[in-house]
């Protein structure tokens, strides 16, 4: 695994207390492998269909608060990604293959004068409609020439990142 480890979490919660609603928790991580979460290693996977020993036991990476919200909800293996950041979260954020942004193939830099466009649709705006508040936490890289690029321009009620 990369001794760098970049994570965007996007967490949705309910904004009232009426009817239950489920909380939402994305999360996106760089450079991190298949066999790098704790519930994959050594198992059966789609990844891994016959179970072999992937990774030397002495050297299973612990995993057990990701382990314990995989147990308790959804794990998407077969979402596909981009080889870089920016189109990744593009995609992620947008709901659309980040050809149909314009976003990609590289990274967006901090100086870029560009970002996911402003017209797009974000899920956080989507899931504030649904009576959720919302958070993004960590790596952005969606465009940063002007605030109205950033997280909480973008529908998120709160973001810590960079």
């Amino acid at each position: 695994m990369s001794s760098s480890l970049a994570v965007l979490g996007l967490m949705a919660l309910p904004a009232s207390a009426g009817p239950s609603k489920p909380h939402v928790l994305f999360i996106v991580a760089d450079d991190y492998g298949n066999n790098d979460i704790e519930y994959n290693q050594n198992t059966k996977t789609p990844f891994n269909p016959d179970g072999k020993l992937t990774t030397p036991t002495d050297q299973v990476i612990k995993t057990p608060q990701i382990d314990q919200l995989a147990k308790e909800g959804v794990i998407l293996q077969n979402y596909y990604v981009q080889q870089l950041c920016s189109p990744t979260r593009a995609t992620i954020v947008s709901g659309r293959y980040s050809s149909h942004t314009g976003i990609g193939p590289d990274v967006i830099r901090p100086n870029a004068p560009y970002g996911l466009p402003l017209d797009e649709t974000t899920i956080a705006e989507v899931m504030k409609d649904a009576g959720y508040r919302t958070t993004a936490i960590g790596k952005w890289h969606l465009g940063f020439c002007s605030e109205n690029y950033t997280p909480t321009f973008r529908g998120f009620d709160s973001y810590q990142g960079y």
